[in-house]
Formats: structure tokens, C-alpha cells, sequence
């Protein structure tokens, strides 16, 4: 399977928050400009508001076990699957390194994905633990998680898969990249009665505000002895 490109918000929106009343001369500069805001947030972000897989074809992700009792995985919608595999490896007479028999194991009937309740709440889950408290045991590429990943749909989303504040924060950013023409790129504009009008070429603050609601925030601890 291949993501899905559903768009985050289409000409209309942009032209919108720009004029209404505003002609088609410039459509095909405004909807470049939504191609790259779309890009830019899903970058600034670290991940995609789009799904890959299905039930019947369902996409897999190889992960890496680290002996903890939960394993971080991409935002998952639907599991399918969850296989675990202990590798075998050893140096043989010849002091070359060869691959012994590997054990896998289906543990899908003990995965309990986090956070609680995610689907109710119209988000997808992006962690996993096992209900008998077995860790996640070490090793690389030793867990595939097969279902189907990316971003859910709800009802009151105008664009499937894709969260309003994220539709708007997209149209809102294609409309700062237009409105630096306005000002020919510059950062200081002259005005009639000697004014100055200053424009900030940097991201808008209300847009930075949507994108922080949606990256993810990971705080790692030590111990002291």
C-alpha cells in the first residue's frame, strides 16, 4: 500500500481567507503554495495526516524491542497484527558469523494500544504495552506491527483524515507565503505618510501554535545511585 493524498485544504479556502472576490489569475501560483505549506507542516511536524493500508492489504512497520514494557510505534489506526521474532545469530568454526534458527511468535491477542480510549476520542494510538506485562524484549527489528497507519477520520472533519485546525493552519500558511509578494520579499515596506510597515517572513505564530498541539513531546529521566 501507499499513503493517501487527501489534501489539508484546497484553492478555495486559501482564496477565501484571502479575497472572496479575488479572480483566477494567480490559481495556479496559490495552489503550488498549498502543495508546500501541506509539505512544510507534515515536516515541522514528524508525521503525515494521511493513512497507509487497509483491513484487507494492511501495512507493516518493522520495530526495534528495547526490554521496556512499552514499544513507541507510528500513529496506528487499526492493528491487524503484531509478530515478535528472536534471532539466532553465532560465529561458527570458521569465525564467520551465520544466522541460526529464528523463533517468531504472534502477540497480537496481548497488545493493548495507548493512550486509552484513542479511537473515541478521534486520535490514533501511538504506543503499545502487552496486558501480561511482558517487556518488549531487546533486539532489532525484532517486532512487525502490521494494520493500517496514519491519521482517522471523523464526522466533523471537512477533509478526511485531516483535523480542521490543521486544514486551517495549512490555508493560513499558503496565504503568508503569497503575501510576501505583496511586500516584493522585503521586510521593511514604505507607506504613504512616511510609514513603515514591517513583515515578519517567519512562520505565524497562530499557525506554530496549531503544529505544537500535534508534535509529540518525549521526556526521558535517569537514575542517580
Amino acid at each position: 500500500m501507499t499513503w493517501t493524498n487527501n489534501p489539508y485544504c484546497l484553492l478555495a479556502d486559501v482564496k477565501t481567507m484571502l479575497d472572496p472576490q479575488m479572480g483566477t489569475q494567480d490559481d495556479a501560483f496559490l495552489q503550488s503554495l498549498i502543495v508546500m505549506a501541506q509539505a512544510n507542516i507534515d515536516s515541522e511536524i514528524g508525521y503525515l495526516f494521511q493513512t497507509d493500508g487497509t483491513l484487507t492489504t494492511p501495512a507493516t512497520r518493522h520495530y526495534d524491542g528495547s526490554n521496556d514494557t512499552f514499544l513507541w510505534i507510528d500513529s496506528l489506526i487499526t492493528l491487524t497484527q503484531v509478530i515478535e521474532t528472536v534471532f539466532f545469530t553465532y560465529l561458527n568454526n570458521n569465525t564467520l558469523w551465520v544466522t541460526g534458527p529464528t523463533t517468531t511468535t504472534d502477540i497480537t491477542a496481548d497488545i493493548i494500544l495507548k493512550p486509552n480510549d484513542y479511537a473515541s476520542r478521534g486520535l490514533p494510538a501511538h504506543k503499545m504495552v502487552r496486558n501480561s506485562g511482558l517487556p518488549f524484549q531487546a533486539g532489532t527489528q525484532n517486532f512487525v506491527v502490521s494494520g493500517i497507519f496514519g491519521w482517522p477520520t471523523s464526522s466533523d472533519q471537512i477533509y478526511p483524515g485531516v483535523p480542521n485546525d490543521i486544514s486551517r493552519a495549512t490555508a493560513r500558511l499558503a496565504v503568508h507565503y503569497f503575501k510576501m509578494r505583496d511586500t516584493a520579499y522585503a521586510d521593511i515596506v514604505q507607506s504613504q505618510g512616511g510609514i513603515r510597515e514591517k513583515y515578519d517572513k517567519g512562520w505565524p505564530k497562530d499557525v506554530m501554535e496549531t503544529i505544537n498541539n500535534y508534535q509529540r513531546t518525549r521526556f526521558y529521566t535517569h537514575r542517580y545511585w
